[in-house]
């Protein structure tokens, strides 16, 4: 043993003698359990410690070697003495927190069965009668109001609640699969029939609904005592936290799973890398002035795997440019717009979650912080009915005002250069899936540098594509006003019989006037958007057999601010159009009535049938010129050449209003009725062109209902504001567009269909 070795166990021996006091006197009672766990733990490694001494008994005598070894041996004995009593302390708190849970959890059950026992009403053995909801919601406000329970219980009560409901999710969820043969061995397990399948979905439908009643219930109470900050919206909210809690946990075990390295399961990192191999080593090249930049390289399994943990609450309008943009949020920006910019304005955050990318708040509106809320809500009456007309509801609050105030305290907070809002529904609402009859106004907080594709992104691929649908539009033009000539005896004389060219120029007004009309829609497009600060890219030409080309899209390049703006952008286009298209027709059809036989003779020449391919065109012609309809369909009539250019404007507009996708029509929709219901009636109307189009009814259906299929069908990009409904001179003009559409599209009776 060295010199030096010596004073160090002294020095433990000391330190032992020491606490080994403290142990022994009469004030040891003073130490709590987890004290005294510690104080343990931290001698016992102490002195385990001492026994990684190496002992050179070589260069010591043997009795200072006796005595150390001695030593030591007492000391290993101390230690393991110190190590039992340390187990034993943590045992024994483990054991005692343990029966204060079970405690606690007796008394809410003992509280949860004093407010429901009256819910159900025994009437045989085996049998219960179930009363009216109305009955319900009194019995347990009249509960409520006997026990008087605090704040802090009533939350306690909805966890443990919660809790019952978790854990027999998971045992149904450990049961063996349903025997569809023996359907017998699914109602119960032998020795426990509360495990049985059938018992364990009944306490899950029983505590679902008992957790809504009493969130329904306080709901009523803090209604009828006028309080300042009702307990329903807290117990909403912590019981939004807790299934939020739950979601996560379970992505968490999904992707510890996904990842694990086995024989079976090589992992989300060995399975991207096999199936997509060297494009992990890709760089990304985007191009920003005209410049092409190149960024590092792309780790694709990471990519995947932030699409993966994706929360549901992301919209899926926002999602594609999150994924392009990838720009991570500070958590402390998150908590600053939290409690700074919303903190006391008229939006009152009842719960909030965020993302690496994006975070959630979700509330409702207030019309002071003191006062009703904004968010329409059920409220029972003393005798547990709904009553009529009442509700939290306060329509004075204008939900416009209240964002522009959030996004100037955004502005004021110096965040907005960092991060954008959007006001919208919940996401994560579903229809009778949700207790909240309505879906509740949600914030959304993404990057700055998340914005809709801008032109110069585009790759070549689509640069490509925009080049070949110009050609395609200017040859397929051409070919409509060849097609406007045909028929013409003069024209076709000479063109295929004497190959004189010298009477082309007499298509220019028709092939001239459609790209016009093109030019005017996508004029007034751009005059609304630059009065509504909403950018548009350039448009790309869509080309049609039928009517030489059925419009063009124009991308939006920029989020519109509200339903109004992007309502104004999308109808203005069309409407335009129409506008001229109707007065180029009737024009072209009083021109024709009043031009003279030789004049007539250099005319385009069309079938009457045309004339009743549109209800909106016949009933025109009907006024107009009444002799023309009717003449048979095969009867060849001269036409000026404006009333050809209006027909082919009236139809490509038409075709723009309907309800689909990211059309004119689809995002008027949209702004109108909301993007849940926009949804539905684009699916509707492509279902409808798709019957037109495989019935052979309509031949226009089949090309337009394919590019809208491949091209426009999705939805297009959310709005900053997609909670503040447009006014109704705005609904007037949709319902009169629609009616033009209609009206444009259906054939005229007795004639064929487009």
């Amino acid at each position: 043993m060295t010199k030096k070795s010596i004073p160090w166990i002294l020095n433990e021996i000391f330190l032992i003698c020491i606490l080994s006091f403290c142990f022994n006197n009469d004030e040891v009672s003073a130490f709590t359990p987890m004290r005294i766990s510690n104080l343990n733990s931290y001698r016992a490694t102490r002195h385990i410690s001492a026994l990684n001494l190496k002992t050179d008994e070589s260069n010591v005598s043997s009795i200072n070697g006796k005595i150390a070894l001695e030593e030591a041996e007492r000391l290993r004995k101390k230690a393991k003495e110190l190590m039992d009593e340390a187990v034993k302390e943590e045992n024994m708190l483990r054991l005692t927190r343990t029966q204060e849970e079970s405690k606690k959890s007796k008394m809410l059950d003992e509280i949860y069965e004093e407010l429901t026992k009256d819910l159900i009403t025994p009437v045989e053995e085996g049998e219960i009668d179930v009363t009216t909801e109305s009955e319900l919601g009194r019995r347990l406000v009249m509960s409520l109001q006997k026990k008087q329970l605090s704040s802090s219980t009533m939350i306690l009560l909805v966890e443990r609640l919660y809790k019952r409901l978790s854990d027999a999710e998971k045992r149904i969820q450990k049961l063996a699969p349903i025997d569809e043969q023996d359907p017998s061995n699914n109602n119960f397990n032998i020795g426990d029939r509360s495990n049985s399948r059938e018992s364990l979905e009944s306490e899950i439908q029983m505590l679902k609904f008992n957790i809504d009643q009493i969130i329904n219930a306080q709901t009523l109470l803090d209604a009828k005592q006028d309080v300042k900050r009702g307990l329903a919206p807290q117990l909403e909210a912590r019981l939004r936290e807790l299934i939020r809690a739950d979601e996560e946990e379970f992505q968490r075990q999904l992707a510890k799973k996904v990842n694990s390295n086995s024989d079976q399961l090589i992992g989300m990192n060995g399975y991207v890398s096999d199936t997509l191999g060297d494009m992990m080593q890709e760089n990304v090249t985007i191009r920003v002035n005209g410049k092409e930049i190149v960024g590092p390289k792309v780790n694709i399994t990471s990519l995947m795997e932030d699409i993966i943990q994706v929360p549901m609450w992301v919209p899926s309008s926002i999602l594609p440019f999150l994924i392009v943009c990838r720009k991570a949020l500070d958590p402390d920006d998150l908590k600053k717009i939290r409690s700074e910019v919303l903190g006391d304005s008229n939006f009152r955050v009842e719960n909030w979650d965020y993302t690496k990318w994006a975070a959630v708040y979700r509330g409702s509106f207030v019309k002071n912080r003191q006062t009703s809320i904004f968010r329409t809500k059920p409220i029972l009456d003393t005798n547990g009915a709904v009553q009529s007309g009442a509700s939290l509801e306060n329509d004075e609050i204008d939900s416009a005002k209240v964002f522009s105030q959030i996004q100037l305290r955004l502005e004021q907070a110096g965040l907005a250069d960092k991060i954008q809002l959007f006001l919208m529904e919940d996401p994560e609402w579903r229809p009778g899936e949700s207790r909240d009859p309505e879906p509740l106004p949600t914030i959304i907080a993404v990057s700055s540098n998340v914005i809709p594709e801008q032109g110069a992104e585009r790759g070549k691929g689509k640069k490509a594509i925009t080049a070949l649908s110009i050609v395609g539009t200017i040859i397929a033009t051409f070919a409509y006003s060849v097609s406007s000539y045909a028929l013409n005896p003069t024209f076709f004389d000479s063109i295929i019989n004497k190959n004189d060219l010298s009477n082309l120029p007499a298509l220019l007004p028709v092939f001239l006037g459609v790209f016009a009309l093109s030019g005017v829609h996508e004029i007034a497009h751009h005059l609304i958007a630059k009065r509504n600060d909403v950018q548009i890219g350039l448009p790309v030409p869509i080309p049609s057999l039928q009517i030489g080309t059925f419009g063009s899209i124009t991308p939006l390049r920029s989020f519109p601010k509200d339903k109004n703006a992007l309502f104004d952008v999308a109808i203005s286009g069309p409407l335009t159009a129409a506008f001229f298209s109707i007065l180029l027709m009737t024009v072209g059809i009083n021109l024709s009535l009043s031009a003279s036989t030789e004049t007539l003779s250099t005319f385009a020449v069309i079938p009457a049938a045309l004339m009743k391919t549109s209800f909106l065109v016949g009933s025109m012609c009907s006024i107009l010129a009444p002799k023309v309809m009717t003449l048979p369909a095969s009867q060849l009539i001269p036409i000026h050449p404006m009333f050809l250019v209006g027909f082919a404007g009236v139809v490509s507009n038409a075709l723009n209003l309907l309800p689909i996708g990211r059309l004119d029509g689809g995002r008027a929709t949209t702004a109108v009725f909301g993007r849940r219901s926009a949804y539905l009636v684009s699916f509707l109307t492509l279902l409808f062109l798709a019957i037109a189009a495989l019935t052979q009814t309509s031949a226009i259906s089949i090309f337009f209902g394919l590019i809208v299929t491949l091209f426009q069908r999705n939805a297009d990009i959310p709005m900053k504001d997609e909670l503040t409904e447009v006014d109704e001179k705005r609904v007037t003009i949709f319902t009169c567009a629609m009616i033009f559409t209609v009206l444009t599209l259906a054939p005229f009776p007795g004639g064929p269909a487009l």
